[in-house]
């Protein structure tokens, strides 16, 4: 089937949402072609069923799973007896998802739908999940499934989170065990995150190179490449920039103290803080609050 051109992971956030869930369940039966907006992953408990997706055939037997994602033409057939444990969700957010819908047979074109269609795990770089997906783990992934369904059919808040929970799990299953390419720019957008966040709660705190080093996982010789590439400054003069932003706010928005707003900011003390927030701002601390208080 033919790929789109190649989505970064960076650009889609992985936040499923469950549209239907259940145990489909039916004698022999044949379903007209249509195409998804949403993905659609099936068990196959019990039966025989057949898949054409794309004009290619699939036969699914008892254990086995299949994947039919966003956009595919398909049709399904059924012999005998049938139960299918099966979900229609979407798996990346978008902010309109609850005004999709599961499609019904003889709708063949999307057009009119294309805030609606979820991109294909497929377009996504390193990921080639098939039709007749084949998990390292198919128990655990059937169980996953079979949790679903049951949490599904709850309307609580707890149900609910149980259900995107199994979901995300259910996609772990797909996608496998391989490391998924991403590219600089992911790698970089992560460590930023993480290193900020890190920053910010450590504030106050004396910080070395080797504590950072430490929080990142990396030897300090690494981490400082690491840094340099990712914020364009050493990692001191990036947390130096992060207390004088923190103590802008706090001069602006409370009537804190200078030693106050040194130490939650992490300064020596008052002196220090003024010393440093003259030389980064061209103000002192008190001309800064008094120009952005508007004062006179």
């Amino acid at each position: 089937m033919t790929r789109q051109p190649d989505v970064d992971w960076t650009e889609e956030l992985a936040l499923p949402y469950v549209r239907l869930c259940y145990r489909f369940i039916n004698e022999s039966f044949f379903q007209g072609p249509r195409r998804l907006l949403d993905y659609l992953v099936l068990y196959l408990e019990q039966g025989r069923y057949v898949l054409t997706v794309e004009g290619t055939e699939y036969e699914l037997l008892e254990g086995e799973f299949a994947l039919i994602q966003p956009g595919w033409l398909f049709t399904t057939r059924g012999y005998g007896q049938c139960i299918v444990p099966n979900a229609h969700l979407d798996f990346f957010y978008r902010p309109r998802r609850e005004e999709s819908f599961v499609t019904t047979p003889g709708m063949t074109s999307l057009e009119g739908y294309s805030e609606l269609v979820q991109p294909r795990l497929n377009d996504l770089p390193g990921v080639d999940v098939p039709v007749k997906f084949r998990p390292k783990r198919p128990v655990e992934c059937r169980d996953t499934l079979y949790r679903m369904i049951e949490h599904f059919k709850g309307n609580d808040l707890r149900s609910a989170l149980q259900v995107q929970k199994l979901a995300l799990e259910l996609l772990l299953h797909m996608i496998g065990d391989n490391e998924l390419p991403v590219s600089a720019g992911f790698a970089e957008q992560q460590f930023r995150a993480k290193m900020n966040a890190f920053f910010s709660f450590r504030l106050s705190a004396p910080l070395s190179v080797g504590d950072m080093a430490e929080h990142a996982g990396y030897s300090e010789s690494h981490f400082s490449a690491l840094f340099a590439r990712s914020f364009d400054t050493t990692p001191h003069r990036h947390l130096l920039l992060l207390r004088v932003e923190r103590a802008k706010e706090l001069l602006a928005s409370t009537p804190l103290k200078l030693d106050l707003i040194a130490d939650y900011c992490g300064f020596a003390d008052a002196a220090h803080f003024s010393k440093v927030f003259k030389r980064e701002t061209g103000l002192s601390p008190r001309d800064y609050r008094r120009r952005e208080r508007g004062a006179t």
